[in-house]
């Protein structure tokens, strides 16, 4: 997702809003906003301005390497990999696909999950099917 500052008429300060484009960060902040606006057109004309601040490169998903690399030693899954494809087997949720990331303080994977737009923190160990390249099963825990 790309981030744009808005401007909104008779409001002192900006907003930060986030979309592919500049009209779904509009409309993203206009949900946002709830109930202040009765309709998205209502929204637009208090519009003064948008302006993209940061454009999303998909390196912005991926955390510190040499953290990786010692997270990776210490939980001995020496066959992960930053966009390693991973299946979670939920109780609540069901089995759900995601992609690693990163690693975390706790020393525990930072995971995207298909559909999700933010990380979530998940035990190494827990849960957890590793696949490869080729979506076969390298480990199990």
């Amino acid at each position: 997702m790309n981030t744009y500052m808005i401007t909104l008429s008779g409001y002192d300060r900006q907003a930060t809003a986030y979309g592919e484009a500049p009209g779904k960060a509009k409309y993203n902040l206009y949900l946002e906003l709830g109930d202040l606006f009765d309709s998205f057109t209502e929204f637009l004309r208090f519009v003064e301005s948008i302006r993209l601040v940061h454009k999303f490169r998909p390196c912005d998903l991926f955390g510190d390497v040499e953290q990786f690399e010692r997270m990776k030693e210490y939980r001995n899954i020496p066959f992960a990999f930053m966009g390693m494809k991973v299946i979670l087997k939920s109780k609540s949720r069901g089995n759900i696909k995601g992609t690693i990331v990163g690693s975390n303080d706790s020393m525990n994977l930072d995971i995207y999950f298909d559909g999700s737009c933010h990380k979530e923190n998940c035990h190494p160990h827990y849960e957890l099917i590793y696949l490869d390249n080729s979506g076969n099963v390298v480990a199990e825990f």
